[in-house]
């Protein structure tokens, strides 16, 4: 039988993810040995004029432990942040990042670590995820969160583009989607807000 290996997934997924228009970026192999990545960068009125840099950041650890999937989010959140250019973090810009943990055998720690609720970063977006390509394992984060709500969907489009699968547990597919369709009923009254706000700050 064939078994897919983390390095035979790892080509893949980049694969996808270079067809979906991101493109490779060298990765400070000092800071994340192995690490290979893509990003993108968009810019979207109903993001309330922002601009999202999103980083994919692959990793292949052989026996994966929830240390490791602490360890790779932040340094590759740290990393993205110091590479992603523009303007400075904050200023009507955000980074996303996508750490993939790829693993022939990620623990039940690392696995309930990475369904867990992330933590907030100042302008920064981490969502971890775990594969398991020989078991057919996928774990991350798969609820709404309230932070970032403009770009949920978004990355969960993402995320389905990482794993290959359009049905994949990823954000948003379990739990309610109140606060996603909330804030979609509220977008058009928000974004008068918004250029309102710019039109008088531009005439003062």
């Amino acid at each position: 039988m064939f078994v897919v290996t983390p390095d035979v997934w790892t080509d893949a997924a980049l694969t996808r993810l270079q067809a979906a228009g991101y493109k490779a970026v060298e990765v400070d192999q000092t800071v994340l040995p192995g690490a290979r990545a893509v990003r993108r960068s968009d810019f979207r009125i109903r993001w309330f004029l922002t601009r999202l840099h999103t980083f994919v950041v692959f990793v292949v650890v052989e026996r994966a432990t929830e240390a490791d999937l602490s360890a790779i989010t932040d340094l590759a959140a740290k990393w993205a942040k110091s590479v992603k250019g523009g303007l400075p973090i904050g200023f009507q810009t955000g980074v996303a990042v996508i750490p993939v943990i790829v693993s022939s055998s990620a623990d039940q720690a690392a696995q309930a670590a990475a369904l867990a609720k992330p933590r907030k970063r100042f302008s920064t977006m981490a969502f971890p995820v775990i594969v398991d390509p020989a078991r057919m394992i996928i774990a991350t984060h798969n609820r709404t969160v309230a932070w970032g709500i403009a770009y949920m969907d978004f990355l969960a489009d993402q995320q389905r583009i990482v794993v290959g699968a359009p049905e994949a547990p990823v954000l948003g597919t379990q739990g309610g989607r109140a606060l996603v369709v909330a804030y979609k009923l509220l977008l058009p009254l928000l974004g008068l807000l918004v250029l309102a706000g710019v039109a008088t700050f531009l005439l003062l």
